[in-house]
């Protein structure tokens, strides 16, 4: 069956141009009928204009099918939640399943959800198959008017959240030297109340931007990506009291951190430290999982330490499948997400947080650790585009493509990889053309010895898939 609606990561769509409060509700009683009567549903959101509108039209359709539905709040003053708090809570309460009204990183006119099963971790393909064909064939099962259950509602869902984190990680943490005062942009998202809350009681000091909950996003876009987050970069690198910079996405499942020189660090890197640090620490097997786009750097360093890394399609979902499959003690992507089986098998931003805030408190500040592990040259790209250009990009040949762009470049192939997209690694790196799961872009990622070089690699791939007439919307 071919799937209509989900993505990488749940449902994302532009709200009322793909998908109106209808077809959210017809969702809604797609996942009752596929859960069952009388199942449990977690259900929360975050700041998003229209989460609101859709988590209601969502909740009458799970109570059509006889679910019986718990919304999750932060706390009585706020009625937003991250997507990490739903993926532990879904956890914690031994739901059906939780869901998340959110669209993540993507832009305010988004809008979609994941959904979560009892280990924390989201839908499998399989389950997301299952639920499309329902919805596809409209083959609801609908419960008697006697029979719709009552919503109820739980009002402190950050505290039992940040409870469990602070259990694990023996908070209040004790810092060699002073305190660290850490700057916290959560983008106007999820995590405006939570992350503040959690790293006063990790024992730092904390300053805050765009913390005002603002489902337009006025202070940034949501994707804590190097673009949106100016003013955080700009502070740490001009106020020398800031020993770390935080920034969370819209649901609060995706950080970045920034180190005292204003140097926003790539996901993948903070993987390695987490790993080199925690390998002894954790219950699983000395492997991480990680995506295919992520720097050699994880698989040269981490060999040194018996450390493994199993690589998977881009996305938390099969990341957490491949790390239950091998029993890895953690998983993360570039992107900022990352999974540790010892908590839940979700992505969580927060727990992520506080086990490098230990990490830092044991062993120095993040430039120092990083000082101490090699730095390859990675770059990434996103050529945002058409519905009708994506369409296009799925006949062209991957392979053909970027074998052209090597050998323009006189780089030979080693070796190649069709597990997202297309990826050929050569002598000091590797070039991946691949189509986004969230939205119509497609995604280069290019890692070289040389920073120019990859630069221009990448140029190469931009200007071949042009000649393809894959360009960018705006073009």
């Amino acid at each position: 069956m071919t799937k209509t609606i989900f993505g990488t990561c749940g449902i994302r769509r532009k709200f009322n141009r793909d998908f109106s409060g209808l077809q959210w509700l017809e969702i809604g009683m797609a996942i009752g009928t596929y859960l069952g009567k009388n199942s449990v549903v977690l259900i929360g959101r975050d700041t998003r204009q229209t989460a609101e509108l859709v988590q209601h039209a969502l909740i009458s359709g799970l109570l059509s099918s006889g679910c019986d539905v718990h919304v999750l709040q932060g706390s009585a003053e706020s009625p937003y939640v991250t997507t990490s708090t739903i993926a532990y809570a879904t956890k914690h309460y031994q739901a059906s399943a939780g869901i998340q009204v959110t669209a993540s990183h993507n832009t305010p006119e988004y809008i979609g959800i994941k959904i979560w099963q009892n280990s924390g971790m989201g839908f499998t393909p399989a389950q997301e198959e299952a639920i499309d064909g329902i919805y596809a064939g409209k083959a609801f099962r609908l419960v008697q008017w006697n029979e719709v259950l009552k919503i109820k509602t739980i009002l402190n869902a950050n505290d039992i959240h940040v409870k469990a984190i602070l259990d694990r990680v023996h908070a209040p943490i004790a810092f060699t030297g002073r305190k660290i005062t850490v700057a916290i942009d959560p983008g106007n998202g999820a995590a405006c109340e939570i992350a503040p809350s959690l790293l006063q009681k990790l024992g730092a000091n904390v300053v805050t931007i765009n913390a005002q909950p603002d489902g337009l996003f006025p202070g940034r876009d949501s994707e804590p990506n190097e673009d949106n987050l100016r003013t955080l970069l700009r502070m740490m690198r001009n106020d020398t009291e800031l020993g770390l910079g935080i920034a969370y996405d819209g649901d609060g499942d995706r950080v970045r951190f920034i180190d005292r020189k204003g140097r926003l660090i790539d996901g993948d890197q903070i993987l390695l430290i987490l790993a080199m640090y925690h390998s002894n620490k954790g219950k699983g097997s000395p492997f991480i999982v990680t995506p295919v786009n992520s720097s050699t750097a994880l698989d040269d360093v981490l060999k040194t330490s018996g450390i493994g890394v199993s690589r998977t399609r881009i996305g938390d979902i099969p990341v957490a499948i491949r790390m239950q499959e091998t029993n890895a003690m953690l998983g993360g992507e570039i992107s900022g997400t990352y999974t540790w089986p010892e908590f839940h098998l979700g992505p969580d931003a927060l727990y992520t947080t506080a086990k490098l805030i230990e990490t830092i408190a044991e062993h120095g500040p993040l430039e120092t650790l990083l000082d101490a592990i090699p730095r390859y040259h990675v770059f990434h790209e996103t050529i945002d585009t058409s519905d009708q250009a994506i369409k296009t990009l799925q006949g062209v040949d991957l392979k053909q493509l970027v074998d052209s762009v090597l050998k323009e470049g006189g780089i030979g192939t080693l070796e190649t990889n069709e597990t997202d997209g297309f990826l050929a690694r050569f002598d000091g790196g590797f070039l991946l053309v691949r189509e986004s799961g969230t939205s119509p872009a497609v995604r280069l990622t290019c890692e070289h010895r040389d920073p120019a070089a990859a630069k221009g690699l990448l140029k190469a791939a931009r200007e071949a898939l042009a000649r393809e007439g894959i360009t960018g919307a705006q073009e």
